[in-house]
């Protein structure tokens, strides 16, 4: 099992309605994440969702030809997502690995790196490419729903457009 939950909340310093909030993945028994209660919402940090949409959009296109994808947590220093595709489906892990200088949201290779919170999850391709697709999907509807006085919707929209035709002409 594979999913992805995210809650938006407006903050007054962001540039767009839907730019910082809570954003959890939940692979097989485990959770990468934080969905606060409304009642604490407020004080809590926020993540960009825009960034990891972008970003787990660019893993689906990544394994379309790798074996191995190392997404970047940009809110930790040493936290990473790895994603290991061995035929069909996908393994998935958090790991503890240096952010060396020069290292990128996505990399392929990492140097010794140490097991995270929880390993070796197995969930299907596609049920990962379907679940990121979908879930992006519904996020870049919502933002252009709330923003249409806003340009950088349009922007955010041809981005992830981009990545994701990518993704369905395969």
């Amino acid at each position: 099992m594979f999913e992805l939950n995210y809650r938006i909340i407006h903050g007054e310093y962001d540039d767009f309605v839907g730019q910082h909030e809570f954003f959890q993945i939940k692979c097989n028994d485990y959770v990468y994440g934080e969905m606060y209660p409304k009642e604490i919402e407020e004080i809590m940090d926020k993540v960009s969702l825009y960034d990891w949409f972008e970003r787990l959009a660019k893993v689906i296109k990544n394994l379309m030809t790798k074996d191995y994808v190392a997404l970047s947590d940009v809110e930790s220093y040493n936290t990473w997502i790895v994603f290991q595709k061995r035929n069909e489906e996908v393994v998935i892990s958090t790991v503890k690995a240096k952010k060396e200088q020069g290292s990128h949201d996505i990399e392929f290779e990492l140097r010794e790196p140490e097991a995270g919170e929880w390993t070796n999850q197995t969930i299907s391709f596609k049920q990962l490419e379907k679940e990121i697709i979908e879930k992006g999907e519904e996020y870049i509807k919502n933002i252009l729903s709330t923003n249409k006085e806003n340009i950088l919707t349009d922007k955010i929209k041809q981005e992830f457009d981009e990545i994701t035709s990518y993704c369905h002409g395969i």
